[in-house]
């Protein structure tokens, strides 16, 4: 740190960041880097990147979790539950809200169009993030072929996205073996033993803590909440690259596997997450929402309480594991700064997600361009050239993602009301 900051102060920072917050990871990044170290010079330019390096390697929202770090370099675990928290707050609330209006205001023709209109631009989004982090990562042929391989073994051989990215991982393991660095520094082992010691209590705490909430929610006997609990614990625990990652498996699952929601809801939530403060991740808060607006939890006749239910267990079991491993594992990254032993396992994770990513944006693309119309299938030219307009106006014209949704919003309402 380079100036002492009051709990206060930065409390209230974080609120303010919890709802300026758009645009995504890089802009959320770009946001704590420009106010953190040059500004208000709370945290030096050489701690911000190293601990953003460690968020990179971590599943779950990297921007979420860097705000977790920060916190905690300033004022221990309290601060670190204080940022991670209020960064997500916010925009929990917000989501909730828009959730609400969305299912009981979004069949008019006016809400249709909006939702026509924004469903172009996050396609747009999600395949310009894809361009934004291969140009980053695929730096060599053999994270191309990664990124290709895992593209073609969600998309044609359906394996699952946890099998993919472990599989990365455990081949980048493998490569970085063959090729060691004999200069990688290793910690002593007197503190090696003090941190791994630490860094266990914690563990056993957030396991205690999990197990505890799970209890009471089997304890109900509902099976949806059930459900929810295990997917989403393990969606956080797998999903490496952030909410670009988690999507692809959302998708695979929540649609596919489970049939909670569709297609064209799911597509609808991208829309509503991109447009809200926070990370993309808070997806998860609308998917929890929906399937608890149209199930009858614990047989309350509410769909209100439902819903709310819902979205605070899919929240809550999201977002504990992205604590703990910042709790867990920043003690051992400060002591570990000169240590690359993780960056060609991590860069042949993110070049597998780049392919999941990729899908994502193909899929939802199909899906939304061939529509069925009695039994044959139509491609929709209007939201293709939408699309491809929307795409342009990111990479080349440097549009901001909020101006992109609101234009592309006005403009889906307009062609439903005049074609």
């Amino acid at each position: 740190m380079e100036n002492k900051i009051s709990l206060k102060e930065s409390t209230l920072y974080w609120l303010k960041l919890g709802f300026i917050s758009f645009g995504g990871p890089a802009a959320q990044i770009s946001m704590m880097h420009d106010e953190l170290v040059d500004k208000k010079k709370w945290v030096t330019d050489k701690n911000f990147f190293h601990a953003l390096n460690f968020t990179m390697v971590l599943p779950g929202p990297e921007a979420q979790q860097l705000a977790t770090y920060m916190g905690w370099l300033m004022h221990g675990r309290i601060g670190g539950l204080i940022s991670g928290t209020l960064f997500i707050l916010p925009s929990f609330f917000i989501l909730i809200l828009l959730t609400y209006f969305y299912i009981n205001y979004s069949d008019n023709i006016w809400g249709e169009g909006v939702l026509y209109g924004i469903k172009a631009a996050v396609i747009a989004i999600i395949f310009s993030a894809s361009i934004k982090i291969a140009k980053k990562v695929l730096k060599k042929y053999y994270y191309w072929l990664t990124a290709i391989i895992a593209f073609f073994s969600i998309n044609v051989l359906g394996l699952n996205l946890p099998f993919i990215i472990i599989s990365a991982g455990i081949f980048g393991l493998i490569f970085h073996y063959i090729k060691k660095d004999k200069n990688t520094k290793q910690l002593k082992n007197p503190v090696k033993k003090k941190l791994f010691k630490k860094s266990l209590i914690t563990f056993l705490k957030t396991i205690l803590i999990w197990a505890s909430v799970f209890l009471i929610i089997v304890y109900s006997s509902e099976n949806i909440l059930i459900s929810l609990s295990l997917f989403f614990s393990k969606a956080a625990m797998v999903t490496f690259g952030g909410a670009y990652a988690l999507l692809p498996y959302v998708f695979q699952n929540i649609i596919e596997s489970h049939g909670w929601l569709t297609s064209q809801q799911m597509i609808d939530g991208l829309a509503l997450g991109e447009s809200t403060p926070g990370p993309l991740i808070m997806i998860v808060t609308y998917v929890g929402f929906i399937v608890g607006w149209y199930n009858d939890i614990l047989g309350l006749g509410s769909p209100l309480f439902g819903a709310l239910l819902c979205a605070s267990i899919a929240t809550f079991f999201t977002f504990l594991p992205s604590f703990a491993f910042i709790f867990i594992g920043a003690p051992l990254i400060e002591l570990s700064k000169k240590n690359k032993a993780l960056e060609i396992p991590l860069n042949f994770i993110t070049s597998a997600v780049v392919g999941l990513i990729a899908n994502l944006g193909y899929m939802l693309a199909y899906n939304s361009l061939w529509t069925d119309n009695g039994g044959t299938e139509n491609f929709d030219i209007h939201l293709f050239i939408l699309i491809v307009l929307s795409l342009l106006a990111i990479i080349k014209a440097k549009v901001g993602v909020l101006p992109l949704l609101l234009t592309l919003g006005l403009t889906g309402m307009m062609m439903k009301l005049y074609f």
